[in-house]
């Protein structure tokens, strides 16, 4: 099992907090070591003393917060074996922006841009990589760029769906909701609600993936995801090596990789 990446996550609103560690808790690559809400909170963690994190997860817009972000993110560079930050904002601000690429590493994300590829800038983060989305890059002017800057999209893999099925994306494949479940939420029958589902695997491509007709590595570069995907696969396959995947919790898990990548600029 992989989950090599321990990550801290450094957010006030309950919401997002929450929002955040599912997705980094989906994620075959991560995995929530701590949750804090201020800086209270951090001194607390950090008091243990046993807790080893390779990237803090850092809002900068937590309201009535004492210290700057960057205050906070310097009492995690105390630690043994410092991490890397990823900013997290729902507006750009120039003084992350101009903290994360002096330091050519570590990342500053708009939330609404990254969506919920979460894991996946975290992921590049570990890298060593230097992280940004589309909202943030528009404010750059200055021509000094840290090279093989990355911009995440996640986004793209939404437009191709109804609102109603993104609707339904929401509750079924991020949060992982049984049809029955999403039926009472969403005051619709079972039976809709599975057509709705079969459309949005095979709009994903998930038909061509269970059949053999696309690989996994079409789709995935990352090796942790890979392998995890590799592994759903071989679970579905009869003796004679047939794709029969049919589990609802399997293509669920499928359909969460291929909807949390984002798209990937590379300056």
């Amino acid at each position: 099992m992989h989950k090599d990446i321990r990550v801290l996550i450094v957010e006030d609103d309950p919401f997002a907090r929450d929002l955040m560690s599912l997705l980094l808790t989906r994620d075959w690559r991560t995995r929530v070591i701590g949750e804090v809400i201020n800086k209270k909170g951090l001194v607390d963690f950090l008091a243990q003393g046993d807790s080893k994190v390779d990237v803090v997860v850092l809002d900068t817009e937590i309201p009535g917060e004492p210290i700057s972000p960057f205050e906070l993110a310097a009492m995690t560079q105390q630690m043994p074996n410092p991490p890397a930050i990823l900013y997290t904002a729902t507006k750009v601000s120039l003084e992350p922006l101009e903290q994360v690429l002096n330091a050519g590493c570590g990342g500053y994300v708009l939330k609404g841009e990254l969506l919920y590829a979460l894991a996946s800038a975290v992921a590049n983060i570990q890298k060593g990589h230097c992280v940004i989305t589309p909202g943030v890059q528009v404010v750059i002017v200055d021509t000094s760029l840290p090279m093989g800057l990355h911009i995440l999209d996640g986004r793209k893999q939404w437009s191709a769906f109804t609102p109603r099925e993104q609707e339904v994306i929401r509750l079924a494949m991020i949060f992982n909701l049984a049809i029955r479940d999403m039926a009472d939420e969403l005051v619709l029958s079972p039976g809709w609600i599975s057509e709705v589902v079969s459309t949005i695997y095979m709009k994903l491509g998930l038909r061509d993936i269970l059949t053999g007709e696309a690989a996994l590595e079409n789709y995935f570069t990352d090796e942790a995801v890979l392998e995890h995907c590799r592994e759903i696969i071989k679970r579905g396959e009869t003796a004679r090596g047939e794709r029969k995947l049919r589990k609802a919790s399997w293509m669920s898990t499928l359909a969460f990789h291929l909807l949390t990548i984002p798209e990937v600029k590379i300056l």
